[in-house]
């Protein structure tokens, strides 16, 4: 393991500098204007993998230990999840030729976005993994920040903000799957309620609530979401 927990250790400063690419935000927020800074990362072994990511870097947050917690944490989900498909991907090479199979070249992708910037952060992280089956393997992480406290809100911590509660929300996305009930897994394998740490976001004035590929719905129908004014 890295003693230092710095970016740096992961990429070198002189390509950092001649590939960063600036990505400028600024709130109406009662913490000060901020800049989130994406760097990227390639990794390719011919024949054995493609990667692609974006790393986040928040600069010029009030909360100094904010912004530090978060860039950390961010860098190391998405170094873990380039390093574990690298892994991956040589350990299939090395199976699949000593079976003398056909092997397949592994795919990784890492992208993100902001999707609400006033008073919480909401960034929204969509991972892509190819690993030689029918189909590649997405799914998604949310942090929605409260930029003057630093907590990441989970769900049931941003409805009693709103006054709201899961009652609700459960209700709404019933409604919901009942307009097109052949999108979505029915009886015991459907819906059934939120967890209070349920994955969502802010954009627009609107919550929204997803799931992942399989939760309620089967693959074709993607990630469903649920879109609740606020």
């Amino acid at each position: 393991m890295r003693d230092n927990n710095s970016f740096f250790d992961y990429l070198n400063f002189k390509v950092i500098a001649l590939t960063a690419v600036v990505l400028f935000f600024l709130t109406a927020a009662s913490a000060a204007a901020f800049e989130v800074v994406s760097i990227p990362v390639e990794k390719t072994e011919k024949d054995v993998y493609q990667i692609e990511a974006e790393i986040p870097i928040l600069m010029e947050l009030n909360r100094k230990n904010t912004q530090e917690k978060y860039n950390d944490l961010f860098r190391d989900n998405i170094m873990t999840f380039v390093e574990y498909t690298i892994n991956m991907a040589r350990q299939s090479q090395q199976d699949f030729a000593e079976a003398e199979f056909p092997r397949r070249e592994f795919v990784a992708k890492v992208d993100f976005e902001i999707k609400n910037s006033k008073q919480i952060l909401s960034i929204k992280f969509d991972y892509y993994q190819y690993t030689g089956g029918a189909h590649g393997n997405p799914y998604s992480l949310t942090y929605n920040i409260d930029l003057a406290a630093g907590d990441d809100l989970k769900l049931i911590d941003f409805l009693e903000l709103q006054n709201m509660n899961l009652n609700e929300i459960e209700e709404f996305i019933r409604a919901e799957i009942k307009k097109e009930p052949e999108l979505y897994f029915q009886e015991e394998y459907g819906f059934q309620s939120l967890d209070q740490d349920q994955c969502y976001y802010l954009e627009d004035g609107e919550l929204v609530v997803y799931f992942q590929p399989y939760a309620i719905a089967p693959y074709s129908t993607g990630m469903p979401e649920f879109r609740i004014k606020y």
